[in-house]
């Protein structure tokens, strides 16, 4: 079973339906194109949930301005449940936790409720505005 999240950008409101790409307050900052989650059940030798997830990123100055570590701060309607670390290089982020990093599920109900928020850094401090992407399922898998 796989569940993917949304990859857009263009809805700024705070609704659960749509996604969100912010242009950051400061023009310095790296901006966060596109992003996407998914999960699925691993069950080769020890069965667990793994959460996989993927960003692009520029930055005005150059990709190679763009902090190696970025995060993703996952919440749902009831606020904030945690983060995870993104890795980035050239422009591309990845990152990938098991179910029992973080208490949330990958089922067809519960990984809609979820939001995402990938954020970057560039070498000069520069933070990102969340580009939030929200859960649905896939057919892959």
């Amino acid at each position: 079973m796989l569940f993917a999240a949304a990859c857009a950008t263009g809805d700024t409101g705070d609704s659960r339906e749509g996604e969100t790409g912010g242009t950051p307050a400061d023009p310095n900052a790296p901006v966060v194109h596109s992003a996407e989650v998914s999960c699925y059940l691993h069950e080769t030798g020890e069965t667990y949930v793994q959460w996989t997830a993927g960003a692009t990123a520029t930055d005005k100055q150059g990709l190679s301005t763009i902090e190696t570590i970025g995060r993703i701060e996952v919440s749902d309607a009831g606020g904030a449940i945690g983060t995870q670390l993104l890795v980035c290089a050239d422009g591309a982020c990845t990152g990938s936790w098991r179910d029992g990093d973080m208490d949330i599920e990958c089922d067809n109900v519960a990984v809609t409720t979820y939001d995402f928020a990938f954020i970057v850094l560039d070498i000069d401090g520069h933070e990102s505005a969340p580009f939030v992407v929200h859960g649905e399922k896939t057919t892959e898998g």
